[in-house]
């Protein structure tokens, strides 16, 4: 029979049913079992933090005050963030990687399956950006994120907290077969990049684009270009 159907209700119920699938495999596994109660619940706010990746238009406001800053002609800009899923006890990570006309070149969106500290996550959102570089052969670039504290370790203003000491140095030694690479803080400009790294709570390892445009950042990718113009 046919009928109309609320999309949140069917969102609902269908989470539900993939919750009570994924707890069956963790006792499978000797974890524990969950009961419908907790399986609500963790449904509900797995839907919020889902939904909430449906961000809004950027306000007037917003529009006078970001401003994206495109690279030299001969180098790239990266573009990451990380963002916590504390319903999953997971972080999402967003890498946006364009030209000096703010083409994209590149694009991922990784979720980590661990539990991590906001400084933590904004490490491995470094490291996941150094890393995808690397793997589409790009040598000299500028890497943008948020973090004042993991960019000043990397450039060697100051020591890294103890939790990401080892993510820092390894980020170092994977940066250093580039001839050309400096690190940048700007909390602003990172808007693409960050529903990138939100886009994750919904996917189990990665989603890579090349040379192409993720729909949901394409309101946002044609405003920095326009405002190079």
């Amino acid at each position: 029979m046919g009928g109309t159907y609320d999309e949140s209700e069917v969102a609902l119920i269908a989470t539900i049913a993939w919750a009570i699938w994924g707890n069956r495999n963790e006792v499978r596994n000797g974890g524990k079992k969950k009961s419908g109660c907790e399986l609500v619940q963790w449904t509900s706010r797995y839907l919020k933090e889902y939904y909430a990746t449906l961000e809004r238009p950027a306000t007037d406001l917003e529009v006078q005050v970001m401003r994206w800053s495109p690279p030299p002609p001969d180098r790239y800009k990266i573009n990451v963030v990380g963002a916590v899923f504390k319903a999953q006890k997971a972080a999402g990570v967003g890498v946006l990687i364009r030209d000096c006309r703010g083409q994209v070149i590149a694009a991922l969106s990784k979720k980590i399956n661990a539990p991590l500290r906001p400084v933590e996550f904004e490490a491995k959102a470094v490291e996941a950006g150094v890393q995808f570089v690397r793997e589409i052969g790009i040598q000299d670039f500028i890497i943008e994120g948020d973090s004042l504290t993991v960019f000043n370790a990397l450039c060697g203003n100051t020591s890294p907290p103890s939790s990401v000491a080892t993510v820092v140095s390894g980020i170092k030694v994977l940066s250093g077969y580039s001839s050309r690479v400096n690190f940048h803080v700007h909390r602003q400009c990172n808007r693409p990049a960050h529903l990138l790294a939100k886009y994750a709570v919904g996917i189990v390892d990665f989603v890579a684009w090349l040379e192409e445009n993720s729909c949901f950042i394409e309101q946002y990718l044609h405003h920095d270009v326009s405002c190079l113009n």
